[in-house]
């Protein structure tokens, strides 16, 4: 019998991590409903005062020709761990945030909706009365359960449910703080031994929005080598609806053709508007170690053989003693008055 895996959501991924808040597929689409004429909405967005109430509607269509079944729900708003992109907690994870706040007045139940057909859903949203100001982040979802097989491929058979999404943001009254971090700056380098050949480094790191309130901007990642110089510029980083609290993590393209040796500083600057850049930076080297090792080893034998040179040379040069002394068998002589040698007197033995 051939496996069957079902592929639900686990986390809706909203258009592009960005604050288009409606995803529309082929199929079917969520978006927010939009006065006659008015320029059409792509994601709620509310100033609100805790414990306020809003009323809204957001529209789920059919495109296509036969009857589909959904399921709707509110959903907290969060960054996924890896790219930072904005996305909305799956059905039946426990909600904390906004996916508390709204109310579709539809519960669990599974909603049918008629080919080439649209209906109007109307929700509540409540602020809580002790929500903290600042910016909060979340959703509504629609989940296509009639599901779509796909080709099969080996044993396994696939069936997906394809599930899209309208954010809402919600600015609730109070001090505005735009902030940002920059943390975790990673490198994983791979050189050869020797030194020559393929050098590569896989550049990673951490953004944190601290504020309250929602971000939008840019990361740019650079590194510079021992004198300063700018050795390499990683293409800048688009962040998008980065939601307070959020915090994701950053990886570069592989960096190749690295600094042959030495140390290298990657710098990491996330600017968005209304903040003061959040700034980070972490030294990693470049080691050939064989290649240092053979180099240490070299130099100890010219430093050992210049050693051994100099003690040699200091032997043979070296004054021989010429046994130059005073003579036993020789004559003393002295010096008079006016420097001449004087010959001492024969001693004279007396005799009684």
């Amino acid at each position: 019998m051939a496996a069957v895996l079902v592929l639900a959501t686990t986390g809706l991924l909203l258009a592009g991590g960005s604050d288009a808040g409606a995803l529309s597929i082929p199929s079917f689409s969520l978006t927010p409903a939009s006065a006659t004429g008015a320029t059409p909405r792509t994601a709620f967005r509310y100033d609100a005062l805790p414990g306020q109430t809003i009323n809204d509607s957001v529209v789920l269509a059919n495109s296509t020709s036969q009857l589909e079944d959904f399921q709707i729900w509110a959903s907290d708003g969060y960054n996924t761990t890896v790219g930072g992109a904005f996305a909305l907690r799956p059905f039946g994870y426990p909600m904390t945030g906004v996916g508390t706040w709204i109310d579709t007045h539809l519960g669990s139940a599974v909603y049918g909706l008629a080919g080439g057909t649209s209906v109007t859903i109307n929700f509540s949203l409540t602020v809580p009365a002790n929500a903290t100001p600042g910016l909060h982040a979340g959703g509504i979802e629609a989940l296509n359960v009639t599901p779509v097989a796909q080709p099969a491929h080996g044993p396994a058979h696939f069936v997906i449910h394809r599930g899209i999404g309208a954010a809402v943001f919600i600015q609730v009254a109070g001090p505005v703080r735009a902030a940002a971090a920059v943390s975790g700056i990673s490198v994983n380098s791979s050189v050869p031994a020797i030194g020559f050949g393929s050098r590569t480094a896989d550049v990673s790191f951490q953004l944190e929005n601290t504020g309250n309130t929602l971000l939008t901007g840019k990361a740019v990642a650079t590194v510079t080598d021992l004198f300063g110089t700018t050795v390499k510029t990683f293409a800048p980083v688009g962040v998008a609806a980065f939601v307070p609290g959020g915090r994701f993590t950053v990886q570069e393209p592989t960096w190749t053709n690295l600094p042959f040796i030495g140390p290298e500083t990657v710098h990491v600057t996330f600017t968005s508007t209304g903040m003061k850049e959040a700034t980070g930076q972490s030294t990693f080297w470049i080691f050939p170690w064989l290649l240092v090792l053979l180099v240490l080893l070299l130099l100890g034998l010219v430093i050992w053989r210049v050693i051994v040179w100099r003690r040699k040379r200091a032997g043979t040069t070296k004054q021989p003693d010429d046994g130059s002394g005073p003579d036993d068998g020789g004559s003393t002589t002295s010096e008079g008055p006016d420097g001449e040698g004087v010959e001492p007197e024969p001693s004279v033995a007396s005799t009684s």
